[in-house]
Formats: C-alpha cells, structure tokens, sequence
C-alpha cells in the first residue's frame, strides 16, 4: 500500500525546507514528508549558490519579502544563539555618475520603506578600499571594455552572508521535531493525477471528471499519496509541472564562483577593510560593470568571485539531474571576469584560483520575483532568480498561508503580505530593476 500524508513537500533547498518548516509549526496535527533525491538537505543549488542576503531591492515587494527573512535569520543568530553563520558585512555597489543618478529612486524608495542605504563619494572610497583604482584617464584597456570610473557608491548595511548548509539544518531540524519526515534519496519521476470523487470506473480521470494532484511517482520505490503536494523543486520544477500541463514559469541559468586566494598585503588588506562593518571585513562589492562582483571568506582565507553574465548565457528549460554536468570555466573567469576585477582591484592580477563550482539560478523570467502559486491540491514556490535564501522564510510563510487558505500571511515581525501577490491569477508586484 503506499503511504499516506496530508502534505508531501517536494525538495529539501531553503524553499522547500522553510516552507515544511512553517506547514508543519501551523498544523501540527498534520501528516507531512519532504522527498528529495539527494541524500541529505541543501544538496542541490542551495549548496552551491554564493550564499549572500540583501534587502536593497528597487521593489518594494522584494523589500518587504528580503527584509523579513533577514529580520529572521538575525533573530536566529544574535537572539536565539542558532549559528548559521551569518554576517552582517554589508552590500557595496560601485558606481559612476550615471548609475548613480539612475538609482536615486530606488535609493528613495528604499528609504521610504525603512530600508537603510549609505551614500559614499570617491574621496571615502579611495580611503576605505586602499589600492581601487577609480579613474581609468586614458586607459587604452579601461577604453575597449567600456569600464565606468568610480564616482560614489551605494552601501547596503543590512546585508551580508550566511552558511546555507547551517540555515537549512536549521529548518530541518525544527520541521523534524514537529513531527514532520524525510524521504531522502527518492527521485519523483512524476505528479500522479486523479479524480477529485473517484467512480471506480475503468481510464479514470476522464476529461468530464474533475482533477486533482494527489501524490508523486517515485523512480524507485512505490508511490506517496497527500492531500496536498508542495512542489518546491527550484530549478527542476518545469520538469515536474510540464507533463502534467501547468506553467512553471522559470528557466535556469548556470551561475558560476571563483575561488580566489587573498595571498600578499595587498588583497589582506582588502579581505579585512576594517570601516564597512563590525566584522572588520570587506563587503561584498559589486563593480560599475558586468555585475562582477566579489566578498570575503575570510576562514578560508580567500575571496569568492562572481559574475552575472546574461548575454550568451543560455536558458536551460529542464536541467540535468547531476549538477556535475554544469562546470565551471577556467577560461571564463580568466578571459571574462578576470580583465574587469583587476582593472579596479590591480592587487588581483596574479592571483591564484583555489577552486571553482557552477550552480542553477531558477529565473522567473516575467519580473524577476518569487512565486507561490496554487492550482488545486497543488502548491508551487519558486522562481526566486538567485535570492531564495534571502526571501526563503518569508516565502516559507506565504506557502504556510496559502496551504490553510488564508489572505494574508504574516511574515516574521508581522507584517502582513498578500498572499495573491505573489500568485499568477491576480498577481500584483513591482518588477524588479536592481538586479546583480
């Protein structure tokens, strides 16, 4: 016979597991599993993404979703003593005149909202990151990449890193102790459909019976039956949602990290910029071009590098199961990224590469917002477009709200949300521009 649940919540990322996290602390009298195919939580892109969180977003639904969940994650740390490795060591944007103009409504939205920013001119800059170049004058190079001077900078105090693995534990351990399981190592090959009133006829659902979702096929092992089906399988969801005939709305795209060693006064020097934050580390910098961008990890001892690159980088509508096939690319960050980091940080000219990885953001290509969205029996959350740790609380939440039919969820510090929002039948969000 297969098992039975109230809820089987699919995926075990920050989404999937922020949400059983809530379901099961909401209705504890419920039957709820989380199925994942690999062997443990935070295997897939969580683990693999650059772990960074911000609330400096030009929307205001994506302010009030970021907000919230680092609201959470500090409550976690600094009041409930919960390690996950969270720091608060700020976001700063690198800007010339233009951008700078360019942001000054988001900047005024932002303040708007209650969402700190700090302005810094270049004369500070120069001061606080000693070794930046900042005017490229008659730089044949700076010329031919069309790299803006650095004129002033926007800075994202409450902004920062934190440890996904940690944060995911987290969840999973309080989902646990409320009662909820696990079925790791089990792939769902399918969303079983089925009669809403089953007739006992032969060929059942036909076209004149109404329709449900009412578990999910296993590649190896028999089949879970739930009430509800929470499909948070980020990157993977169209693979689930297609045959079944619901739009996921979301492609994927490789992201890839560099690892680079801060090895010399110099780049010491940049890792530990002691005037950003209480941390005395340099913030996460994001340069005037290509949204190259880098942040300290100081107990390795190196930077990680990064580069949101969207032209020529292709769409993947169902990804590969093994993220293995996804492979960083030596020459990329050598020939690509490495020309614009060290045009204004010269100190990372020669420096080595310690490792390099590739992961899936999980785009909602329509507005670069996360959704939650029900159709039926089930429940789908994603599309968060490379910001599913610093939205996963709050999206955690929403799907806790929509799951018992409610209007409104209340995220963490109570504020109250919409949860049609973020829906695709009367969906209602600013779309977002700052987007790195």
């Amino acid at each position: 016979m297969p098992a039975r649940y109230d809820v089987i919540i699919v995926g075990a990322g920050i989404t999937g597991l922020a949400s059983a996290y809530h379901l099961q602390k909401n209705s504890p009298d419920k039957r709820m599993v989380v199925v994942d195919r690999f062997g443990a939580v935070a295997q897939g892109n969580t683990g693999r993404s650059n772990s960074m969180f911000r609330n400096t977003f030009s929307s205001s639904d994506n302010q009030v979703l970021a907000d919230s969940s680092v609201d959470f994650y500090l409550h976690l740390q600094e009041e409930l003593k919960v390690d996950v490795g969270l720091q608060k060591i700020g976001y700063l944007w690198l800007m010339n005149e233009a951008q700078l103009r360019r942001s000054e409504p988001y900047l005024e939205k932002m303040r708007s909202n209650g969402v700190e920013t700090v302005l810094y001119e270049r004369p500070a800059l120069r001061r606080m990151l000693p070794g930046m170049v900042t005017e490229f004058g008659a730089s044949e190079d700076a010329r031919m990449m069309g790299l803006p001077d650095v004129d002033g900078a926007v800075f994202g105090p409450k902004c920062g890193r934190l440890d996904p693995e940690k944060l995911a534990g987290f969840y999973a351990d309080g989902f646990a102790k409320a009662g909820g399981k696990f079925a790791f190592n089990s792939e769902v090959s399918a969303l079983m459909i089925g009669p809403t009133k089953r007739l006992g006829i032969e060929g059942e659902p036909h076209v004149w019976q109404e329709t449900r979702i009412e578990g999910v096929a296993l590649s190896d092992g028999e089949p879970l039956l739930a009430d509800t089906v929470v499909l948070a399988g980020g990157a993977w969801l169209n693979e689930l949602l297609e045959p079944v005939g619901v739009d996921g709305h979301v492609k994927a795209k490789k992201r890839q990290l560099f690892s680079v060693y801060a090895k010399g006064q110099d780049m010491e020097g940049l890792l530990r910029s002691r005037e950003f934050n209480s941390i005395g580390l340099a913030p996460m910098v994001i340069l005037p071009k290509a949204g190259v961008h880098f942040k300290p990890v100081s107990e390795e001892g190196c930077f990680w590098v990064g580069c949101e690159d969207e032209i020529n980088r292709q769409f993947v509508n169902i990804p590969d199961h093994d993220l293995e096939k996804y492979q960083a690319e030596a020459e990329y960050y050598q020939r690509d990224v490495l020309p614009i980091l060290s045009a204004y940080f010269p100190m990372f000219r020669d420096a080595g590469v310690k490792a390099m990885w590739a992961g899936l953001y999980a785009y909602n290509t329509l507005d670069n917002l996360p959704f939650v969205f029900r159709n039926h029996s089930l429940i789908v959350a994603g599309g968060d477009s490379g910001s599913g740790i610093m939205k996963g609380d709050s999206l955690g939440r929403v799907v806790a709200s929509v799951y018992r039919e409610e209007k409104e969820a209340t995220l963490y510090g109570g504020a109250k949300y919409k949860v049609s929002k973020i829906g695709f039948e009367r969906r209602d969000v600013e779309p977002e521009a700052w987007v790195i």
